[in-house]
């Protein structure tokens, strides 16, 4: 398979939350593998909305989020807008990767 990327993925396989502006609150979904470009997530449930917001430990680190692929409970984003970018401390299991990425 060809590699089409822009951007090498890492796999990240880290727990985050999604906000969709209409709905009030924040829905669980698992961050699998993340790139300075987008990411793949997957969720316990469908994805409908087009567009929503990404966040890691408690809005520390909060992305938008446009979908480019669905397929069942896993879609592939592209980050839109980084409001605030996470910190090396935000991750702790990870802090290298987020150094690599907001560089």
């Amino acid at each position: 398979m060809i590699e089409r990327r822009a951007t090498k993925r890492i796999p990240l396989n880290l727990a985050a939350r999604l906000s969709f502006g209409e709905i009030r609150g924040t829905r669980p979904c698992m961050v699998r593998d993340i790139s300075a470009l987008g990411a793949c997530i997957s969720t316990p449930y469908y994805i409908f909305a087009k567009e929503f917001v990404l966040s890691f430990d408690g809005h520390s680190g909060i992305f938008i989020c446009r979908v480019v692929w669905r397929k069942e409970t896993l879609c592939g984003v592209s980050f839109l807008l980084r409001r605030r970018s996470p910190t090396s401390g935000t991750i702790p299991a990870r802090p290298q990767i987020w150094c690599d990425l907001i560089a």
